[in-house]
């Protein structure tokens, strides 16, 4: 993983994805809501493909409850 990805994967992996959006627009700069949005799943998408055992929550209704 890229350093700079570290501290908004480490929150998706716990299952924290309000503060992983919070993060990544500190991280990555002025960022619309729709684009916070759009990037968090596609990370999301990422990381559950390539390190499915990192995440220290369950992936099945993951983004339950989280509304745009």
């Amino acid at each position: 993983m890229p350093e700079e990805w570290d501290r908004v994967d480490q929150l998706l992996f716990d299952g924290r994805r309000i503060q992983a959006a919070h993060a990544l627009r500190e991280d990555f700069g002025p960022l619309t809501i729709h684009e916070t949005i759009v990037a968090l799943g596609e990370r999301f998408e990422h990381l559950r493909l390539n390190h499915p055992e990192s995440f220290n929550v369950s992936l099945d209704g993951y983004w339950d409850h989280f509304y745009s």
